[in-house]
């Protein structure tokens, strides 16, 4: 489904422009979908495109685990680990932010979410790429920046020895942010990358209560940039917020 919406354009100093990232970020945004996103507490997820099938129960976990503590999720739009934790956010009556990793131009819902998509209220896509920028490998790293900018803490799910998620945790350890992965029981091909990011860095994450403890403490840190909670409206066919 491709997305008449117009695309919004958001300039540092701009009232929508998210402050958190502004000293990261001084070019311009562009965006479609519902810009009050940007100022609600959020949570950065990742993971590998090719991710295994319980790397997929835990992303989708993830996202309604994110809805439930009224926060949103953020993640860069990809099939895999991405695709799955947007899901799970909305489905779980949540809100997520896609980052793309190419121009806004490009944006489109895929079948599997246009049920649950509401760009009014649930959804925003949101690109820092000029807006007819095709997918490029480096824009795809690029934008690690970004989706870890307007998260408090990211959340590794399934990493593969190198690339993109273990870049996404590099960067948010350069922005001081936490960082948590999944420690599974069988360390499968394509999960290389957790038992580094554990062995350097991130925090291990195995049960669902160790989830919950561990987006509690994110989302009550106290950050010089307060973002607000996500306050959810849930009725009959909405999934809007306030």
């Amino acid at each position: 489904m491709n997305v008449a919406t117009p695309a919004i354009r958001l300039e540092p100093g701009d009232a929508a422009f998210p402050r958190r990232v502004t000293a990261l970020f001084s070019g311009t945004l562009w965006a479609i979908g519902n810009t009050q996103l940007l100022d609600y507490r959020a949570i950065g997820i990742c993971g590998s495109r090719g991710a295994s099938a319980s790397g997929l129960e835990r992303s989708y976990e993830f996202g309604r685990e994110v809805a439930g503590m009224k926060a949103v999720v953020v993640s860069g739009y990809a099939r895999g680990v991405d695709r799955q934790a947007h899901k799970g956010a909305l489905e779980g009556g949540g809100a997520t932010i896609a980052v793309l990793p190419e121009g806004i131009l490009h944006f489109k819902v895929p079948k599997e979410l246009q049920p649950l998509v509401d760009l009014e209220t649930n959804f925003l896509a949101v690109s820092m790429f000029e807006p007819d920028d095709r997918w490029q490998t480096w824009r795809a790293m690029q934008r690690n920046k970004l989706i870890v900018g307007l998260s408090m803490g990211l959340f590794v799910v399934e990493a593969r020895g190198k690339g993109g998620t273990i870049d996404a945790a590099e960067e948010s350890r350069r922005q001081r942010k936490p960082v948590y992965v999944v420690d599974f029981l069988n360390d499968l091909p394509g999960r290389e990358g957790n038992r580094e990011l554990m062995r350097q860095f991130a925090m291990p994450i195995r049960t669902v209560r160790e989830l919950r403890r561990a987006l509690e403490a994110v989302l009550t840190q106290q950050h010089e940039t307060p973002a607000r909670q996500l306050s959810l409206t849930i009725g009959e066919g909405s999934n809007g917020c306030e």
